[in-house]
């Protein structure tokens, strides 16, 4: 349907309604909000300019959201959690994670006029202080429409917030006038800028893809309890994890089972890059080489190499980009950390988004089980909001552990796929053992593929337990 203002012709969706009262002033338009109410919105003699007027249809389409999102998965985040507290809450995570599915269940929590809109719809990135009051009228309408009470609490759903410039001074001002304001963003970066803007005041919850409960919920498996599994329960399960562990946990290739997906995403990342001006050749060859070389330490002048960039500012650079996009995350190595010293300083490993990744930019790379095997086990790390480095000395420990916010370690953990080798579990041992001992701990874990057993070590500090699990068994703790 097409109507004809002083900017020419504009293309509407068939459910907004333009009759032709809208000469003379008027605007009706009807959308369909959460639990298939319809709303009518009536602005007699609309008084607002025309960049307002040209807005309005726009961000009634984009309320569909509450309406059309499809049977949903429930996540490690608890939507009823998440509307409990007063603050402003930034859901940040990678692209295509399951973030905008996520703000419909948030939603589905709350009572109250909710607005919705999608700024990574280009029409919206540069709206402007007049914009903005259109969506803050369009959302008074709501709630005196919606709830018929006009002192009723209006809920802003803002869907990958970065795009708009300046953004934290309007969710600043919306959440001063005690509205309830909820944050997306697939920039990492967003999340420096949300603490610092909003310390005290903001929450960030981060959603990666999907965990391996997760993962069984959208197949429709049950969780159990991992010490009350029979035999033929336990290979199911174990089943159940090398699908998840052979594709990853983006949302649309678990549905799907189709790995072309992450190959998209990669793409579009390396595009986005390019847009902000990163070479894309470059940026592909540093990106791959990562990626190959996941679970791994790097080196700059590695990376040189690979990308042909010599200048060590400039690597760094394309290395936040990618880090910025959840496409990669360096771990520090926990016994040369400085405060003084940044992480471009420090030596680290890298790991990767998500494995599908990996899969999906070397389909037939050889000897990959390890690596992908433990980059499973680092992102299940992050899942449970934990602080991950990594230790090596005289042997190497794979994860040293730290709770949020603490300055403790709490744990270490070695992972091995072949364990039952007698030099691999030597090795694991005793490269476990060494960090129990540096940091103190009576107690530490290897994650296997299958492998369960509970072996006693003595060690120059006395005796240490150390727990051999299969990971699958550990993801359902």
């Amino acid at each position: 349907m097409e109507i004809l203002g002083s900017r020419g012709c504009k293309t509407l969706p068939a459910f907004v309604n333009f009759p032709s009262l809208y000469a003379r002033g008027y605007y009706w338009a009807k959308t369909f909000i959460h639990a298939r109410k319809i709303i009518y919105f009536h602005f007699k003699n609309y008084s607002g300019n025309m960049q307002e007027l040209e807005l309005l249809p726009l961000i009634l389409s984009h309320q569909t959201f509450f309406q059309n999102s499809p049977e949903l998965v429930p996540r490690g985040i608890s939507p009823r959690c998440t509307v409990e507290s007063s603050e402003i809450k930034l859901i940040s995570g990678p692209s295509h994670a399951g973030k905008t599915s996520f703000l419909s269940q948030v939603a589905g929590s709350v009572d109250g006029a909710k607005l919705y809109i999608d700024f990574e719809d280009s029409r919206m990135q540069q709206i402007g202080p007049e914009g903005l009051q259109a969506i803050e009228k369009t959302a008074a309408e709501l709630c005196k429409r919606e709830t018929e009470d006009s002192t009723a609490r209006v809920f802003y759903f803002l869907d990958e917030i970065h795009n708009l410039p300046e953004w934290e001074n309007w969710v600043d001002r919306l959440h001063t006038q005690g509205a309830g304001v909820f944050l997306t963003s697939s920039k990492l970066k967003s999340i420096n800028e949300f603490s610092s803007r909003f310390e005290g005041r903001g929450k960030v919850l981060r959603l990666f893809p999907f965990s391996f409960k997760e993962f069984l919920r959208i197949k429709g498996k049950g969780i159990p309890e991992p010490g009350f599994l029979t035999p033929s329960r336990c290979d199911e399960l174990l089943c159940m994890f090398l699908q998840y562990f052979e594709n990853g946990g983006f949302p649309d290739v678990v549905k799907n089972g189709d790995i072309s997906f992450c190959r998209n995403y990669f793409e579009e990342g390396l595009q986005q890059g390019a847009v902000a001006g990163y070479d894309i050749q470059k940026l592909r060859e540093l990106a791959i080489f990562l990626i190959s070389n996941m679970a791994s330490e790097y080196s700059l002048d590695t990376l040189k190499k690979v990308s042909e960039i010599e200048n060590e500012e400039i690597i760094n650079s394309y290395l936040d980009y990618l880090e910025d996009i959840f496409l990669v995350y360096r771990v520090p190595k926990i016994n040369v950390i400085q405060e003084d010293v940044g992480i471009e300083e420090t030596p680290c490993k890298v790991y990767i988004g998500d494995t599908g990744f990996f899969k999906a930019v070397y389909p037939d790379y050889p000897d990959s089980l390890g690596l992908r095997f433990e980059n499973l086990v680092f992102l299940e790390l992050l899942r449970r909001e934990k602080q991950v480095f990594y230790f090596q000395n005289r042997k190497e420990c794979d994860f040293i552990i730290k709770e949020k916010d603490s300055q403790e370690v709490s744990d270490a953990i070695q992972i091995s796929v072949c364990f039952g080798s007698p030099a691999v579990r030597e090795r694991e041992i005793q490269g476990l053992t060494e960090a129990l001992e540096e940091y103190g701990l009576e107690e530490g874990l290897i994650l296997t593929m299958d492998d369960e057993e509970i072996v006693k070590v003595e060690s120059k500090s006395g005796k240490k337990i150390i727990l051999v699990k299969p990971v699958w068994k550990w993801m359902l703790e």
